[in-house]
């Protein structure tokens, strides 16, 4: 991650972001689901103008490192991630996992978010681990 120049600023604004499903299910173990999530956010970032610098998946949550977040806040951010996602889940796989999940939501309602600057490279191989 580096420091970003632009016409009036210069800085970083990195965000460690992280997303539960709802009732903390193991969605995350087919293999199918995670594709279509890292797909989803990494297409969803790229008409944000964010830049996804790792991506990673426990069983029942998945851990999101972005960088160039300046533009939108960290609601904004999460909101058009887990917003599109869940749109996509239902679309190609929902068969997949709607055992798991009642009603029509994929997501908890909460998130994790941390601002990460300097220690981003440690952390991301923390949790890539």
């Amino acid at each position: 991650m580096e420091i970003v120049r632009e016409h009036h600023s210069v800085g970083e604004a990195n965000l460690h972001l992280q997303f539960t499903p709802k009732y903390r299910r193991d969605v995350f173990r087919d293999e199918v689901v995670k594709e279509v999530c890292e797909e989803s956010f990494r297409e969803t970032a790229k008409k944000l103008g964010l830049v996804i610098h790792a991506l990673a998946f426990g069983p029942d949550h998945v851990h999101v490192f972005v960088e160039a977040c300046k533009n939108h806040s960290v609601a904004e951010t999460v909101r058009r991630l887990k917003g599109a996602l869940s749109r996509r889940i239902r679309q190609k796989c929902w068969d997949r996992i709607k055992s798991k999940l009642w009603g029509k939501f994929f997501w908890s309602g909460g998130y994790f978010y941390r601002s990460v600057g300097s220690t981003a490279d440690e952390a991301i191989q923390y949790v890539s681990v």
